[in-house]
């Protein structure tokens, strides 16, 4: 059996990130992905805020402050928002080529929800742009990286990591890993709502008795191609893109948040994204338009995209401190050696919506601030005994194969046909009452009896898309129903969230809710900013 100082699930920024610095700090530590390696994710769309060309971060924090809505932990805020500069040198450092103004300066930009001009990218060069840093970071300090490498089950003793159990479907076995720490760091579960791809990471904390935090908190994403899982970056706007009807008629993004954006799309009769008068910045764009002509067939450069918003942001996650130490119960309590970045962990930097440019900015942030710390941790740690790990093997092997075990069924359910059930069940309620969410949940709870005896093609592991497909439906099912779950419980409409039965704010949900996977709902504080005080105090 296979022992790891620092084991990381995931393969984005946030995910590379942590793998370099836990290997900085001189941990054994090994990076494991779900799928393929080199996907960056979502988290480059709305490119990375930081106040380059302002005197201090005071502005960014309280942007980011009244974009949440009051609901960040504003001690985080402060601190994220203060090292913003530091992650784009670092990137700079490392190779990424941000796009410079007349003085050899990174071009800022206004995005939605910012006061003064502070969001750079690469244009489409972004993503892969950080994929490349990082994983160049990961080589240099040693980090080994597997690819299709499928997480089961989080061992524990009293809620200290032991190791995991996971699928090797390269090798095509059960495998059981010892580790002392354990980051996870992948997706959100976002996919639920379109592509199916869900953070198998955090559902495997979750059943294992972490109560998730924020979960009724999402955002759309504006620039979707109807029709499609195409999301195209929001910088598109800022270098004279523009939204309108297709009558012509102009759809307003001036000043206003993104929320304001993704609603006034939402409400147009045929919204279309114009980017054929974008002059000199389209060049920084060109991969981007090569790629939707090979998806879409349109020419972006001669036409115009039809739009339709699409969920792309889960907010809710796994609770963690500033360290990225997921916390159980209150902030004074850990579960022992398990931390979460990125799209996976609720930071408390978005708080009820997220700021452009924020969303790369927190996977960099936790991702880093996990990697540290959990390096430094393990240094005086000891490996547990590996006794859980060999039941838990053989546990998830008796599991396996009674999916795999048809027997005298007549009548097989498959996959696809459990994902759009989930899907149609999401689509159809479109508002939120106490109605219309204990609706969805009835009709959860039976889609997800459902997906409980869903039928297995292929019995090999080896490459087993099928089985990667079935874990990743049943994940989005309970990450789903916690969402509703928790939605329920806030009795009012604040920042993405909104209720129509309560449609006014109330200071009495100024808190976050938990809720875990037998349903109990909890709450955990706002964290103020340093010595107790309100960096920004809730209006």
């Amino acid at each position: 059996m296979e022992a790891w100082d620092v084991i990381v699930i995931g393969d984005g920024p946030a995910a590379l990130h942590a793998a370099a610095e836990a290997a900085k700090s001189g941990a054994s530590t090994l990076m494991m992905s779900s799928t393929g390696l080199g996907a960056p994710g979502m988290a480059a769309l709305d490119g990375l805020s930081a106040s380059l060309q302002e005197a201090n971060n005071r502005s960014h924090r309280e942007d980011t402050i009244r974009c949440g809505a009051f609901l960040c932990d504003q001690d985080l805020v402060a601190e994220t928002t203060a090292g913003a500069i530091k992650q784009v040198d670092l990137l700079e450092r490392r190779g990424l080529n941000f796009r410079r103004d007349q003085q050899g300066l990174p071009i800022v930009r206004k995005g939605a929800g910012h006061q003064q001009p502070r969001t750079t990218d690469a244009g489409s060069a972004t993503a892969t742009g950080l994929q490349q840093i990082g994983e160049e970071q990961c080589m240099r300090h040693g980090v080994i990286r597997r690819g299709d490498q499928v997480p089961l089950t989080l061992v524990h003793t009293k809620q200290s990591v032991d190791g995991l159990v996971a699928i090797d479907m390269v090798n095509g076995r059960i495998i059981g890993l010892q580790c002392k720490a354990l980051i996870i760091a992948d997706e959100g579960f976002e996919g639920a709502f379109h592509t199916g791809v869900v953070g198998l990471g955090m559902d495997m904390a979750f059943r294992a008795g972490v109560g998730l935090r924020d979960m009724e908190f999402m955002t759309h994403h504006p620039l979707t191609v109807k029709g499609t899982n195409v999301f195209l970056p929001t910088g598109l706007m800022l270098d004279g893109a523009t939204l309108h009807e297709a009558s012509g008629a102009a759809i307003e993004t001036d000043g206003q948040s993104m929320l304001d954006i993704t609603a006034s799309i939402s409400a147009a009769v045929q919204p279309v994204l114009d980017a054929r008068n974008m002059g000199q910045s389209a060049a920084w764009w060109g991969s981007l338009f090569r790629l939707v002509q090979q998806r879409t067939g349109i020419d972006m450069n001669r036409q115009t995209l039809p739009l339709e918003p699409t969920v792309g942001h889960t907010i809710g996650g796994l609770p963690v401190d500033g360290n990225g130490r997921c916390v159980v119960g209150s902030w004074a309590r850990w579960f022992t050696g398990l931390y979460a970045a990125g799209d996976a962990a609720c930071t408390g930097l978005h708080g009820a919506a997220p700021l452009s440019g924020n969303r790369l900015l927190d996977a960099l942030t936790s991702g880093t601030a996990a990697g540290q710390h959990a390096g430094e941790w393990v240094a005086g740690r000891k490996f547990s005994t590996a006794s859980g790990l060999e039941a838990a093997i053989e546990e998830a092997e008796a599991d396996i194969s009674a999916m795999t075990d048809v027997g005298d069924a007549t009548h097989v359910v498959r996959c696809g046909t459990v994902m759009t059930n989930l899907q149609a069940a999401l689509a159809s309620t479109s508002t939120f009452t106490a109605d219309t969410m204990n609706g969805l949940l009835s009709k959860l709870e039976q889609i997800a009896i459902t997906a409980e005896s869903l039928h297995l093609d292929q019995h090999s592991l080896i490459a087993n898309t099928n089985l990667l497909e079935v874990l990743r439906v049943q994940a989005a099912i309970r990450m789903v129903t916690a969402s509703v779950q928790s939605g329920l419980a806030r009795e009012e409409s604040r920042g993405s969230f909104q209720r129509e039965d309560f449609p006014d704010t109330s200071d009495e949900f100024l808190y976050h809710i938990t809720v875990d996977r037998e349903g109990t709902l909890g709450t955990l504080a706002i964290k103020k900013g340093a010595g107790g005080h309100w960096v920004l105090p809730p209006q």
